[in-house]
């Protein structure tokens, strides 16, 4: 091997953090008895069929998704858990086997360590100029979707990633038009129509069905824009009345983790005062275990501000 072939080998193998097909091999004038004998030796370890690493310590993940990926041949996406790993939609799991999409019709076979997937639609599901070759966002939320236990589990996880991944719900909605999900087709199409409506999270749609809808108080504006020492901010749900402003802010677990978080909601706060708005700050537990009560509490806010219309009890109530 001269000079230029030994670099382009090293860059080779640099690139595929040491995971190479026997083809590659061949090419450099290795034989199948050389291969096997190295493997046999413990020098190098076959991560599947045709496919080798060049060493004989731990498989990191970027070399396992890599060698699933070269184990398909003829073209494959990492895809399900494994992309949504890569996307920061799930969390990593070490133990967790790669999820690979190829073409319907593809010759791939099953191996260990490898979930294989076929799509007729694998020409419109690939994410543009990324490394390593991955479904895009869209469709990687799609798979997830399906693979979630419920159809409750599926709208939520459609709906928090959607958000917290910046995915439109036409973008959403267009994406499983063209690939319908095989299961909890229902639960996505509920999750867009949550997106379009501004419910961003599960807390904002237990609020909206557990005090709203429950107890017939009139639903409130979404996700509108207001604006906090000069800049942009929302706010979860606005009621503009006869005599005056109402704001509900639904705070997840989550939502004060950062101290920019929590100064911006406390600037929030100083802003409705100042505009003569009445802010109740509502979280899981008064959503969730109270509703009732929390509810009572809006309705008397929204009575001072000349709401006039009928409520009722919910059978929580009774």
């Amino acid at each position: 091997m001269d000079d230029l072939d030994l670099d382009a080998w090293r860059a080779l193998r640099r690139d595929q953090h040491d995971v190479v097909t026997a083809e590659e091999l061949y090419r450099r004038g290795f034989t199948a008895r050389g291969i096997e004998a190295q493997v046999r030796a413990g020098r190098w370890q076959r991560l599947h069929r045709g496919v080798y690493v060049l060493h004989n310590g731990p498989v990191p993940s970027a070399a396992r998704q890599l060698g699933a990926i070269l184990a398909c041949r003829s073209g494959a996406l990492l895809s399900h858990e494994t992309a949504g790993e890569l996307w920061h939609m799930v969390p990593v799991a070490e133990d967790r086997p790669v999820h690979v999409t190829v073409a319907y019709g593809n010759s791939a076979v099953r191996a260990d360590g490898l979930r294989l997937h076929r799509s007729r639609a694998f020409a419109h599901i690939a994410a543009e100029d990324v490394v390593p070759p991955r479904t895009d966002r869209v469709h990687t939320l799609l798979d997830l979707a399906v693979g979630a236990p419920d159809a409750e589990g599926a709208t939520r996880l459609v709906n928090e990633l959607a958000v917290a991944h910046r995915i439109h719900a036409t973008t959403l909605e267009v994406a499983a038009q063209r690939r319908p999900p095989r299961r909890h087709a229902r639960a996505v199409a509920d999750a867009v129509d949550l997106l379009r409506g501004g419910i961003e999270s599960l807390l904002e749609l237990r609020y909206r069905d557990d005090v709203e809808r429950a107890h017939a108080l009139p639903i409130g504006a979404r996700q509108q824009p207001v604006l906090v020492d000069g800049c942009r901010r929302f706010e979860d749900v606005v009621y503009d009345m006869p005599a005056g402003r109402a704001i509900v802010r639904l705070d997840g677990f989550w939502s004060h983790a950062d101290k920019l978080t929590a100064m911006t909601d406390r600037r929030r706060a100083v802003a409705a005062v100042l505009s003569s708005s009445a802010a109740l700050p509502y979280g899981w537990s008064e959503v969730t275990t109270a509703p009732c009560r929390t509810a009572r509490e809006v309705e008397a806010v929204l009575r001072t501000i000349g709401w006039t219309g009928p409520s009722r009890h919910c059978p929580r109530c009774l």
